[in-house]
């Protein structure tokens, strides 16, 4: 018979069942022990955690990682460009890449680089424009904990720059190019890296490049764009004047010599309130100088301009329009007339200049006359007298021939130095061809003979 508690009425329970009883109330406290140790390691270890959060903006804490280290952004040989390089900490998934330019941190873009177990890493960042970005780098292990940001500021180079010493297949590697002749040498001026480059010849056909730039940016106005060098010697100065163009301006530098340094005294351009390309020096028989350049109005547009005596200003109440693309042959692809060169025969006046856009297969040269340098012009009917289809280009095969100059050879005769295409399919990297230049004495101008292809010598 059972009482209410479960018991059996009138007799004793067994001594085993108290010793189990006992022994069950045993484990139950140690269990409870055990239990409340683990819960205080458990809290231990939370609140040690908790030295190592770091609080949003939203209130949310994220567990700090270690960080990335030697963050650094170096310019690459590409516009707008930002090689990135850094080393990972250990157990880490991915790095965040943030950017933005400096001041418009709220433009902010990210990117997520995998990072697969290496301890060096690198990321090629191409930005759209030029300017100081702020970079930041966040580690993420696999678990999306996250590191405190390491953030530094960064600049792109602002243009594609060209090795010096990669030269294509050893020719002249310069376009718009100008020949001065003095004292038994030929010095090369052109297009082709920031700054200007001499390459310097005794016979026209092997040209071996001076040591040092014949123009530094340093030592010039601007920072871009470095075009069409023509260089002088003007015997009343004593002093040898390159005229050029950068950042589409105009402007002009002198030296001692023609192999440079050029230095820029005063250093703005010529126009300073509007851009131009494209000059030329010419000094009159009755030592009026003159400058020819392009300006864009309505496309590119020669105009001619008396100079100051100091050489380094243009009149500008003297500024007149030569010449504009209006032919056919001128205006395949853009209208354009461009890269002047002034001649003087007799009473006559020889305005040369290259036409259409410069990427053109069809990119070519002709020539106006007058008998005053300010104009009027008359073109020639013959024009172009350099194209690809012509004899000094055809017979070599080259495109997209023209923005040349016509230079004096030692034995005092003409020679016409000129740019065409690196090929049938690719327009650069442009390279320099001499032809023989001709004035008839009929006044006529041609561009014949063969055609002389210089090489670089080391």
């Amino acid at each position: 018979m059972l009482n209410n508690e479960g018991g059996l009425v009138g007799r004793k329970s067994p001594p085993y069942n108290i010793m189990n009883y006992m022994r069950y109330r045993i484990c139950l406290k140690m269990w409870f022990i055990l239990g409340a140790i683990c819960l205080m390691s458990c809290s231990g270890g939370n609140d040690s955690l908790a030295d190592t959060n770091i609080e949003k903006e939203d209130g949310q804490k994220t567990v700090i990682i270690e960080p990335i280290s030697g963050f650094v952004a170096k310019e690459t040989n590409r516009a707008n460009e930002l090689l990135l390089e850094w080393k990972n900490p250990s157990n880490i998934a991915i790095v965040e890449i943030l950017y933005s330019l400096k001041g418009k941190e709220e433009l902010s873009e990210a990117i997520n680089v995998r990072v697969y177990g290496e301890r060096n890493s690198s990321y090629t960042l191409k930005l759209v424009e030029y300017g100081i970005y702020q970079v930041s780098a966040v580690a993420i292990d696999n678990y999306g904990k996250r590191s405190e940001k390491v953030t530094i500021l960064a600049t792109p180079a602002k243009e594609d720059t060209i090795d010096p010493d990669i030269i294509v297949e050893n020719k002249l590697p310069i376009a718009d190019p100008f020949v001065l002749y003095y004292e038994g040498k030929y010095y090369a001026y052109g297009t082709r890296v920031n700054g200007f480059e001499v390459y310097i010849s005794e016979d026209l056909k092997q040209w071996k490049r001076n040591d040092i730039k014949a123009l530094s940016p340093e030592n010039s106005w601007g920072t871009r764009w470095y075009w069409a060098p023509e260089v002088y010697y003007v015997k009343s100065k004593n002093l040898f004047y390159m005229f050029y163009s950068v950042d589409e301006h105009i402007c002009v530098a002198t030296s001692t010599s023609p192999e440079g340094p050029f230095v820029q005294r005063e250093k703005k351009p010529i126009v300073a309130d509007e851009k131009g390309i494209d000059t030329s020096f010419f000094i009159d028989d009755d030592g009026t100088p003159y400058l020819y350049y392009v300006r864009f109005i309505g496309g590119n547009v020669i105009w001619v301009a008396e100079m100051n005596d100091d050489l380094t200003s243009i009149k500008k109440e003297t500024l007149t329009k030569c010449i504009s693309a209006t032919e056919p042959w001128e205006k395949k692809q853009g209208t354009i007339a461009e890269g002047p060169s002034l001649l003087k025969k007799g009473d006559t006046y020889y305005l040369i200049y290259s036409a259409n856009h410069y990427e053109s297969k069809d990119y070519a040269v002709g020539y106006a006359t007058a008998s005053s340098p300010k104009g009027p012009w008359t073109k020639y009917s013959g024009n172009p007298i350099l194209r690809r289809d012509k004899e000094a280009a055809k017979s070599v095969g080259l495109v997209g021939t023209g923005h040349g100059a016509p230079f004096v050879c030692a034995d005092g005769s003409y020679k016409y130095i000129f740019h065409a295409h690196a090929s049938e399919t690719s327009v650069g990297p442009r390279t320099s061809y001499i032809s023989n230049f001709n004035i008839s004495d009929k006044g006529v101008i041609s561009i014949t003979g063969e055609t002389i292809e210089p090489v670089r010598i080391k």
